[in-house]
């Protein structure tokens, strides 16, 4: 979990720093706008009024929390501490999916099984620890494997305080496609 919400926080602040607030809210949850100055949740589908409130942040800042829980975006507001905006985190579906077999009987006569398995679950950031898990493998095991790719120029990896996520480059892609 703690995996899924780190990788939901560094794509967030990616869209933030490329293409700007209006990009980000709208990514969080179809209902936000981001209209010049103003953050606005709508509420769709719904002909019930909806209660107006005019929150002023005036340099109190906003906080984003990803949750693993919520259906759609919904805000806290205390006057006593900065408005916090929760919304759903990406990739939460892949909490109860078993990884996907390798079919492509090419890549795996190339880089061998496990190498192909990894290599295919890497379009999404992912840490060791995390690939091991889903894997069923030992992260020793899977550390050598990326060691490998990452060598062929495969895989790309950024450092997230003590945690290294890993993800295909652009050539991974290609050769999985």
């Amino acid at each position: 979990m703690h995996s899924i919400l780190e990788a939901d926080l560094a794509y967030q602040a990616r869209v933030l720093a490329e293409q700007g607030a209006a990009a980000l809210f709208t990514g969080l949850d179809p209902k936000l706008v981001w209209s010049g100055d103003q953050l606005l949740l709508m509420r769709r589908g719904d002909p019930a009024p909806w209660p107006s409130a005019d929150i002023r942040i005036a340099g109190r800042g906003l906080v984003l929390m990803p949750t693993l829980y919520a259906r759609g975006a919904q805000t806290v507001i205390d006057p006593s501490r900065p408005p916090l905006l929760i919304y759903p985190a990406r990739g939460r579906a892949t909490l109860s999916e078993a990884p996907p077999p390798v079919t492509d009987r090419a890549l795996i006569r190339l880089l061998g099984r496990p190498r192909a398995r990894l290599l295919g679950l890497l379009a999404e950031p992912a840490s060791t620890t995390e690939l091991a898990h889903r894997l069923d493998v030992t992260p020793g095991a899977v550390s050598q494997h990326l060691a490998v790719l990452y060598d062929a120029g495969l895989l790309t990896r950024t450092r997230s305080g003590r945690t290294v996520r890993y993800r295909r480059t652009a050539l991974g892609d290609e050769l999985c496609r």
